[in-house]
């Protein structure tokens, strides 16, 4: 087969398919690429895996499938993963900024350096410890009243997402509100940022609000890149439901999502037993 010729070989799994793109992506091939992998995803249980490896050259009209492809699996409540991509794709993907939009598991080298020449994304072993392992997610809590705050810590991805579910539900019990302080959440993808957005409608299905605050400028682009790609049709934006309190602490005490040192120590003045617990929930790193 001429290598000009997109073709793609399907693997499936028990909840996940693997497509294994070659080729040339281009508008010739584009919209029946989009509607063999549309299929795919439908037919799966959890989201579809696509290796773009072999992929010899891909144009606009190709990352349009993969963003397409990519708002398909969040409306439909699953996952879409870039196994492997080719230099070719990665040179898109980079000058584009859609590997902020889209989760990449293999990154090529890109002799260490994007096209704008900034350092290319390295997230095939970024943030790994001396020991050559990730460091955990966490998720640190604490209670004051009806509010319940909690710290994010680390990397939310597919990975890291269902530490998310794992919140305790007498923490929740009582709580009006929860603050989410977003300083220490270093990284955020598609399928993180799906994890929260389940988990924000969870709360918001019990009738708690849900505000952040202190958010990371990369997490931060990509909550505003969604927003832009993604209009959904019920206007249930990642930005209008994640609630930013942006740098606000009149506004975010307004709502119990922050307190002064002043508050903290007027409240421990007045209660002998504060309602802060002293230990933490932690989520599970990969």
């Amino acid at each position: 087969m001429s290598p000009s010729v997109v073709a793609v070989i399907f693997v499936p799994g028990s909840r996940r398919v693997l497509a294994r793109v070659s080729g040339e992506i281009d508008m010739d091939d584009a919209a029946g690429l989009r509607e063999a992998l549309a299929t795919a995803l439908a037919a799966s249980r959890s989201g579809l895996d696509i290796d773009l490896a072999a992929v010899t050259f891909c144009d606009s009209s190709g990352l349009d499938v993969l963003l397409d492809l990519n708002r398909r699996a969040m409306d439909a409540g699953k996952t879409l993963v870039l196994t492997a991509v080719s230099r070719p794709t990665a040179l898109l993907l980079s000058l584009t900024g859609a590997q902020r939009v889209l989760t990449v598991r293999d990154w090529p080298a890109l002799d260490s350096h994007r096209a704008d020449g900034r350092p290319g994304p390295a997230r095939t072993g970024a943030g790994e410890d001396d020991g050559g392992r990730r460091p955990a997610f966490e998720l640190h809590t604490w209670r004051y009243g009806a509010t319940l705050h909690l710290a994010p810590t680390g990397e939310l991805d597919m990975d890291t997402g269902p530490a998310l579910d794992e919140v305790p539900a007498a923490a929740l019990d009582g709580a009006d509100v929860v603050a989410c302080d977003m300083q220490h959440l270093t990284f955020l993808d598609v399928a993180g940022l799906s994890a929260l957005l389940g988990f924000v409608r969870r709360l918001d299905a019990r009738g708690i609000a849900v505000f952040t605050y202190n958010w990371q400028p990369e997490p931060r682009r990509l909550l505003h890149l969604i927003d832009g790609r993604y209009p959904p049709a019920d206007g249930s934006r990642p930005i209008r439901m994640l609630h930013c309190l942006r740098g606000s602490p009149s506004a975010a005490r307004a709502t119990g999502a922050a307190r002064t040192p002043q508050d903290i120590g007027r409240s421990a003045a007045s209660s002998s037993s504060p309602d802060r617990p002293k230990g933490r929930h932690s989520g599970p790193g990969p």
